[in-house]
């Protein structure tokens, strides 16, 4: 896979994880869209596109994707007063604007689907569109309402920018694996929405079978795997309208690219790197690990279940299981906390197949600890398990699209064109030392951004 086009939108790692820890890690995403798509777009007037519906700011329920963590509510706080600053400019009725986080007594809102019902019953009386977006999305309102128009909103929508996969991969469950092009889905920080009328088919569709999956791994996939239907349902329609890019006028969404600006960054010797390993693979996977990011860290150590003082490892006694590793990361969890890492404020867990994962703090450790909860086999999923235990203890998880839990192949260019990414994971069929130095690696042109950067106050 190419690099992502643009300056300062790649090769980071651990800079970037630097800067992410001092905000309890923020968002940072840019893309691309056509002229050409934009055109096709406005003359369209089959299928149910009109030229002029009868929409105001009125009947739009803007949803912010928000998180309870305050770096990340006062982001959706900002972007809610702008919405709402445009309105008011427009002399229109102010809309209203629902901040995700604040809706969490809905168990599984963060999946927007076991909200929808909420939506029916709240908003379908007076509202055309439900419109989602991210908290760094930038919406100029004129664009937005003039885009909307142009669909009947009595008729059911899925408006979005789409993206699709390249190859079959795992992350998708190897969907459409005979031709992975076929099927669309958003990309959240564009923006999407979904017209009143289809929001209500949902609604009753909700009500009548549960949802069959308990976990969720790619959000705008499965919600749009979801709203597919295997076919009977509706698939998502692009708008090139909604863009991740700032460079064209024509644009009614951007997404602003940023690293978080809220102070400086963690220092090096603030993060202690904890490597999972095991002794089948200490002769091919340690080596690459060192030949990356490895040299950046200032605190590192590798955990096997065999001690080989080449490396050096360290074994926990904890035996190797072929999945899951909720032992071995507990024992990980519970060494940091009790043996001379005292002064350190961040921990990160990686595998050892992963360039740069998984980021806690000292308290939380010590909370989850002292709670008792723990692994029920050493071989149960770990990031499960810490995910229940932490819901248990009331502390959220903060989610970061920067962290990737795969390889750079299995994401569509373009929605990584508009990261900096920090981590990648897995090494099958790919060079993992070229696609860290193309991906991840520090570059002269990232210090210098970072230089550009001191000092400056980011605004909406």
């Amino acid at each position: 896979m190419l690099p992502p086009a643009g300056r300062g939108r790649r090769r980071l790692a651990l800079p970037a994880l630097l800067s992410l820890l001092t905000c309890s890690l923020a968002f940072a995403l840019v893309s691309e869209d056509t002229k050409k798509e934009v055109k096709q777009s406005k003359n369209l007037e089959k299928g149910g596109i009109s030229r002029k519906s009868d929409v105001d700011l009125k009947g739009i329920v803007f949803v912010i994707q928000s998180q309870s963590n305050s770096f990340h509510a006062k982001r959706a706080e900002q972007l809610k007063q702008s919405i709402l600053k445009q309105a008011a400019n427009l002399t229109q009725e102010l809309p209203r604007v629902l901040l995700l986080h604040q809706m969490s007594k809905q168990e599984g809102a963060w999946t927007i689907l076991p909200l929808l019902p909420h939506f029916s019953v709240t908003y379908s009386r007076n509202s055309s569109w439900i419109f989602f977006c991210e908290e760094e999305t930038r919406i100029q309102i004129p664009e937005l309402l003039e885009t909307l128009r142009r669909y009947d909103p009595s008729k059911e929508w899925f408006l979005g920018k789409a993206l699709h996969d390249e190859e079959s991969t795992i992350i998708h469950h190897y969907a459409f694996s005979e031709n992975p092009t076929v099927f669309k889905y958003p990309d959240f920080a564009a923006g999407w929405a979904l017209s009143i009328p289809l929001v209500n088919k949902l609604t009753k569709r909700l009500r009548s079978e549960s949802l069959k999956s308990d976990f969720t791994i790619d959000l705008k996939h499965e919600i749009a795997l979801y709203i597919w239907d295997k076919g009977d349902g509706r698939p998502l329609t692009s708008v090139p309208e909604f863009c991740t890019d700032a460079v064209n006028a024509y644009c009614a969404t951007t997404f602003h690219s940023f690293l978080p600006l809220c102070g400086h960054p963690v220092k090096k010797e603030d993060i202690f790197f904890a490597v999972k390993t095991c002794k089948k693979f200490h002769g091919d996977r340690i080596p690459i690990v060192k030949q990356t990011w490895a040299g950046q860290a200032s605190l590192i150590e590798y955990y096997s279940d065999h001690a080989e003082s080449s490396i050096p490892t360290v074994d926990l006694g904890i035996p190797n299981t072929d999945r899951g590793h909720c032992g071995k990361t507990f024992a990980i969890l519970e060494r940091f906390l009790n043996h001379s890492h005292d002064k350190i404020a961040w921990l990160v867990i990686v595998d050892d197949d992963t360039l740069i994962r998984m980021v806690f703090s000292r308290e939380a450790i010590r909370r989850l600890l002292a709670s008792k909860c723990r692994c029920y086999s050493n071989d149960a999923p770990d990031d499960m398990v810490l995910g229940m235990c932490f819901s248990g203890l009331g502390i959220p998880v903060t989610h970061s699209p920067l962290f990737h839990q795969a390889r750079p192949v299995d994401y569509p260019r373009d929605y990584l064109s508009h990261q900096i990414p920090i981590s990648f994971h897995k090494h099958w069929n790919i060079d993992p030392v070229k696609v860290y130095f193309t991906w991840l690696a520090p570059g002269e042109e990232d210090k210098a951004r970072q230089e550009t950067q001191k000092g400056f106050k980011e605004e909406l």
